[in-house]
């Protein structure tokens, strides 16, 4: 029987290597399908003429920010721990997708004393509390209730 030595000081180390392990064995699944796809169609399994990486008029502020936000997360974990961290990021990605240009509405919201009446401030201060509470609430679930090492 398959018996696994648990210690929650460890605990962060059990599942990288499940999912890793799950991932490659779901990018077997797609290489065989996409090969029976291509013999059953007769076409080739790599097709580098009709190929591009990218879709014409691609977002070029949306995926350069959002690769730079994923970068820049792991580090600030270590330097300011998982749940500082986690809400700033989550803010700052919401932002990212939202509008980058709301963040023109912070110092109107001030000067004019409208906060909740301003749509664009609104919508940062929804985004601020999405990121605390869900930030908050995995913390909450692995950290205390199942008792899994967060960085």
């Amino acid at each position: 029987m398959l018996h696994v030595n648990y210690k929650p000081s460890t605990s962060h180390w059990l599942f990288p290597p499940i999912i890793m392990g799950i991932l490659a064995f779901l990018a077997v699944v797609m290489l065989i399908q996409r090969a029976l796809k291509c013999k059953k169609q007769g076409k080739p399994f790599f097709n580098f003429k009709n190929y591009h990486f990218l879709v014409a008029n691609w977002d070029k502020v949306r995926l350069p920010g959002t690769l730079l936000l994923l970068v820049l997360y792991f580090p600030s974990m270590d330097l300011l721990g998982f749940l500082p961290a986690s809400i700033i990021f989550i803010f700052l990605f919401n932002v990212l997708f939202v509008g980058v240009a709301q963040l023109a509405s912070i110092p109107v919201a001030f000067k004019t004393k409208k906060f909740w009446s301003n749509p664009e401030f609104r919508s940062l201060l929804i985004s601020l509390i999405i990121s605390v509470v869900s930030s908050t609430l995995i913390w909450f679930l692995f950290g205390k209730v199942f008792k899994i090492t967060l960085p």
